[in-house]
């Protein structure tokens, strides 16, 4: 294990070795447009975004981020480069293996993020949004507390539990055991709108809840305590658990989440050890009327052995997950995906020069790894998305040679490595066996996870 982890680290290595710090000389990549293992398609345009999102919402481009589309051989034959809103344009319709890079922060400092999608379409990259407070909030956030008062809500006697968020907020909240009010802290950013505030009510009482409440705030003051009138009973449907592991010693989940533009408005976490202890059925978040449901129920389970003399965590995650739009009303199939299958081949990924995940029914395969520096900075973050078996040796292939990116990357891998974690993400859209189909798809999908904390 010790030394595939090591293995992929170098290969991130070699492939951004010849790739940041400015123009030095040599001849860069040209622009989009040039030639490559195929032309460009000016009729065809897709165009992925970068930015940042401060811990008070406010949104900054990622002027440096770019794609670079390889070629058959790995090469880099094009590369394309964000504009001042971070919309990164691609005129490329073919299937092809493209890299995205742009700059994450950690501590204050700057590192490189690598996603690389093997034999994809362009409408498969997905947008990247990096949450980060080091470099875009320049003490300007302006944060302040709203008081309000819940006792009307139905469910709030004798006393409630909520679930609350902004929408400039990158995280929920959750409260126990209100017996009238909950206080709120909004934050703004260079004196913009105050943000609107969700609220996910449910009764205290209720070991598995029987009525969701929601309600969204726009108007408030701070300087009086606002009455929470407009609270709305959620319409819920029936749901059906399996594929549980029976045998695990860790508990099973159920996440709710109702979103809107990808902005989580409303949500609820209820856990038991088996699916009995789960609600039969989840509420539909209706309002506003462009909100959507996410349903995800998983199973965890931790181990650790030695390897090389170290001790290696290993957790895992198998579970299916949905995302449906406000007016689904059918019952919904939850079927996870199997543990033992997962966990069997998630090892042999290990021991064997390929892998192949296609016995637990994936479609794809995402291969994670971050390497941490002397100083325990981040030094790199790396995903490479994939068919549901193959081989990492497509990593050698990858060449990012005299391609301008915004930051160097020297780093000795055998010298300063202080620590690292790997993951591997397998999805199994239920609808279809298809890769390319699969990819970005909010249908039914059973999934697998493991983390390897080195």
């Amino acid at each position: 294990m010790k030394y595939k982890s090591q293995f992929l680290a170098a290969g991130v290595v070699a492939a951004l070795a010849g790739c940041g710090g400015g123009s030095d000389g040599e001849t860069n990549v040209p622009p989009p447009g040039n030639s490559g293992d195929n032309p460009t398609n000016p009729s065809y345009e897709y165009v992925v975004n970068a930015t940042y999102m401060s811990s008070c919402g406010y949104i900054t481009p990622q002027t440096d981020a770019m794609v670079i589309r390889h070629g058959s051989d790995g090469s880099a034959v094009a590369v394309y480069e964000a504009d001042a809103n971070g919309d990164i344009a691609i005129d490329y319709e073919d299937v092809a293996t493209y890299t995205m890079l742009n700059v994450g922060y950690w501590n204050g400092q700057p590192y490189p993020r690598i996603h690389t999608y093997v034999d994809v379409t362009a409408d498969k990259l997905v947008d990247r949004r990096i949450f980060s407070q080091d470099n875009v909030d320049d003490g300007t956030c302006d944060c302040d507390t709203v008081t309000l008062d819940i006792s009307s809500v139905p469910v709030a006697s004798p006393a409630a539990n909520v679930v609350y968020s902004t929408t400039t907020a990158r995280t929920i909240y959750e409260d126990r055991d209100l017996d009238d009010f909950v206080d709120v802290e909004v934050c703004r950013q260079n004196n913009e709108e105050w943000p609107a505030i969700a609220l996910t009510l449910t009764n205290s009482e209720d070991d598995v809840p029987e009525d969701y409440y929601t309600a969204l705030i726009t108007n408030y003051t701070f300087d009086e305590t606002l009455v929470v009138d407009n609270a709305v009973l959620s319409r819920k449907v029936p749901i059906n658990v399996s594929n549980h592991n029976e045998d695990t010693n860790g508990n099973l989940r159920l996440a709710i989440r109702g979103r809107v533009d990808n902005i989580i408005y409303y949500a609820d976490n209820i856990s038991g050890y088996d699916p009995s202890e789960l609600p039969t059925s989840v509420p539909m978040f209706e309002e506003p009327g462009e909100a959507t449901t996410g349903i995800d129920v998983f199973n965890t389970e931790y181990q650790e052995f030695y390897d090389y003399g170290e001790e290696i965590d290993i957790t895992y995650y198998t579970g299916a997950e949905v995302r449906l739009p406000s007016t689904h009303t059918a019952t919904v199939d939850l079927p996870m995906m199997s543990y033992n299958l997962f966990a069997e081949q998630a090892m042999s990924f290990f021991t064997t020069e390929n892998y192949d995940f296609s016995a637990s029914g994936a479609d794809s395969v995402e291969i994670g790894f971050s390497a941490r520096n002397a100083e325990d900075n981040v030094a790199f973050f790396f995903t490479l998305v994939t068919p549901n078996k193959g081989s990492l040796d497509i990593i050698d292939t990858l060449d990012a040679d005299n391609v301008d990116f915004a930051l160097d990357f020297d780093f000795d891998m055998d010298e300063e490595l202080s620590g690292s974690y790997m993951f591997i993400h397998t999805k199994d859209v239920i609808s279809t066996d298809d890769y390319l189909e699969s990819l970005g798809s909010d249908e039914m999908t059973a999934y697998g996870i493991v983390y390897f904390d080195f």
